[in-house]
């Protein structure tokens, strides 16, 4: 099905899926774990209705001719295998002779182990107190779990590299080695896990407990995270500090509201002169157009028009003593080298008296025929919002494939307490469509936004899982196939040959003159190995004389880079010049990422004038080479 279909059906297919003017059919979670049974309920069935389950992509069923609960209540349809495979299954249901495929949907997981509950003593602390939690751990399996290493610290993601000004993260040993029976819990009360520290001002903050293998370190079994607690200074209790869903963390945050009073600067306001401003990103080599309105022409005898350069200084100028000065007026001028220019307009009265003045800015740049953007995460985008505005405007095919959905970051914020599957899950499909949000309002449809389902923060250890047949199990969602119905392949194994064939088949159908990726050098794995996946595909597709060694490769700027390896590439910087609608088109897609940290974005206005009005990428100029830099030495 394609995207675009399958996220309109989303909201029915969460729930159920209505199947006839009087059947629909509904599952009682969105996520089971292995060993779990998953429950229908098919309101309005017929007497004799049953029921079948696929693994989604194939036809086979693994359970089949199960009788279907004519009651409308909820009754057992399929008793999970511990050993299921996990990712989406689909339920087909058969009554009066007809089957209706996919009738509803649900994921299968596998998670090992888990934090029941962690629980600090206080939630109000002042600085230098010690901090005593107490932490309970299950085995969700029925098997032995040994060589468990459980670690109590401050809330981190562990796939995310620190900052090199940053300390090193400090960690509390719980337990290690932890051997756990089958569907065993342990409880760890752990006096002076930590000493509480706050700056010269209160604060917020959380920490994490991470169930691991004490022996392969990267491997993640379980993280949780603390409700947040308060933090003061001796002798300090004001201003309070506000947790993470709120906008400021502090009062004195809030923007003074002259920032609203006047987002766009006199110069660029009349109540007579009106711009349309909804194409102002041109490419070189092509006509630039300008259109207007002029409202109210009362006095006007002559319309005069500036351009100037980027320095404000006037390139031409023209007066057009027109009888016909109110109404709609459309302006061609030649072909622009690249950058930044404003065109201004501004009516002409008796003595040149100037009666009313207005102006528009626009951008020229070099631009590529077609492009397709690859993104670790949802909001990796609104690092290129004036490249996609651009395309948009001068009808550039742009597609985007999203490699994870996102269900790491900030879930535990969204929910407020740790996400187990399900949760993840819903969150990563909060994410997606936000991100559909956002590229539609840059003017992007959402038949070219595709997404591949890889667990957040997990790329790293898939690209290090080769074989498809053996896929990395990630922690959050505890899949190793892509578990969402959004996924434009279904089922993905999370491994690194399934992942390059799909970035392939992406490049191959679409034919892009220029690709965008993360930065090879990120501290984030996700962003990092986004780009080694997107070379990988690169390299063999050339090899194949599938896509042309002259095929763009260009990254955004490095984030911070992590401590590993970094790559060999050379690079050459490329910069965008930006109107300031454009700049302001990007700086709104911001706001439709509302899960990440309470939508901080929207209440941070940037003035018109104080927005960037430059975008850079930089090109990798030898993609083709370096092959096998990023394996394991």
């Amino acid at each position: 099905m394609p995207v675009s279909k399958t996220l309109l059906l989303a909201a029915a297919l969460q729930a159920g899926r209505l199947l006839g003017a009087d059947l629909v059919a509904v599952v009682d979670n969105t996520s089971y774990n292995a060993g779990s049974e998953v429950r229908l309920r098919a309101s309005g069935a017929t007497a004799g209705a049953t029921a079948s389950v696929r693994y989604a992509g194939e036809n086979k069923p693994v359970a089949a001719n199960i009788p279907v609960n004519a009651s409308g209540t909820y009754a057992a349809l399929w008793a999970v295998p511990w050993e299921a495979r996990t990712g989406r299954y689909e339920v087909d249901i058969t009554q009066s002779g007809s089957t209706t495929r996919n009738a509803v949907s649900f994921a299968v997981h596998r998670q090992f182990a888990k934090t029941v509950s962690v629980t600090t003593s206080q939630t109000f602390y002042t600085s230098g107190d010690p901090l005593n939690v107490e932490i309970t751990v299950r085995n969700l399996s029925n098997r032995r779990l040994e060589n468990l290493r459980v670690e109590f610290g401050p809330s981190q993601y562990p796939w995310i590299a620190r900052q090199p000004d940053e300390p090193p993260v400090w960690s509390t040993v719980v337990a290690d080695p932890l051997t756990l029976g089958p569907r065993e819990e342990k409880r760890f009360p752990v006096s002076n896990a930590a000493v509480v520290q706050a700056g010269s001002e209160p604060s917020v903050t959380a920490y994490s407990v991470i169930i691991r293998d004490s022996k392969q370190r990267d491997r993640i079994y379980d993280l949780a995270f603390t409700n947040p607690v308060f933090v003061h200074p001796p002798n300090k209790s004001v201003p309070k500090a506000y947790p993470y869903t709120y906008l400021y963390p502090r009062l004195a945050d809030v923007p003074k509201s002259e920032i609203y009073r006047q987002f766009y600067p006199p110069q660029f306001v009349s109540d007579k002169i009106r711009f349309d401003a909804s194409h102002t990103m041109f490419r070189t080599g092509a006509p630039v157009t300008m259109s207007y309105t002029i409202e109210h022409a009362d006095g006007a005898l002559a319309i005069d028009t500036r351009l100037l350069d980027a320095s404000g200084k006037e390139i031409e100028r023209f007066r057009s003593p027109d009888t016909n000065i109110a109404g709609e007026h459309r302006a061609t001028l030649k072909a622009r080298d690249a950058g930044r220019y404003t065109y201004e307009v501004s009516l002409a009265g008796q003595g040149d008296a100037t009666l009313a003045r207005n102006r528009v800015e626009f951008a020229v740049n070099a631009m590529p025929k077609s492009i397709l953007v690859f993104a670790a995460h949802e909001d990796d985008d609104t690092a290129h919002p004036a490249l996609i505005r651009a395309a948009v405007e001068n009808d550039i095919p742009i597609y985007f494939v999203y490699f994870t959905s996102g269900d790491a970051g900030g879930c535990d914020h969204y929910y407020q307490h740790s996400c187990d599957a399900a949760r993840a899950m819903d969150y990563g499909e909060t994410r997606m469509a936000e991100t559909l949000a956002s590229l539609s309002h840059v003017g992007v449809p959402a038949d070219r936004v595709f997404f591949l389902g890889l667990p957040d923060g997990g790329m790293e250890q898939i690209w290090y899982y080769v074989k498809a047949a053996e896929p990395y199990l990630s922690v959050l969602l505890a899949s190793d196939h892509s578990p969402y119905r959004e996924s434009a392949v279904p089922n993905l194994a999370y491994a690194r040959e399934s992942v390059v064939a799909a970035a392939k088949e992406f490049i191959r159908r679409f034919q892009p003159e220029l690709i965008i990726t993360g930065h090879p050098d990120e501290r984030h794995v996700d962003h990092r190995t986004n780009n080694w996946f997107v070379v990988q595909a690169m390299q063999e597709l050339l090899r194949q004389g599938a896509i042309q060694p002259s095929t763009q490769l260009a990254v955004d700027l490095s984030y911070g880079a992590g401590p590993q390896k970094h790559a060999p590439y050379q690079y050459e910087k490329q910069t965008m010049f930006v109107s300031g609608e454009a700049a302001r088109i990007g700086q709104e897609a911001l706001w439709y990422y509302e899960s990440q940290d309470g939508n901080h974005q929207q209440a941070e206005i940037v003035p018109y004038d104080k927005l960037p009005r430059e975008e850079v990428h930089y090109r990798i100029l030898d993609w083709q080479q370096h092959a096998g830099w990023n394996e394991r030495p």
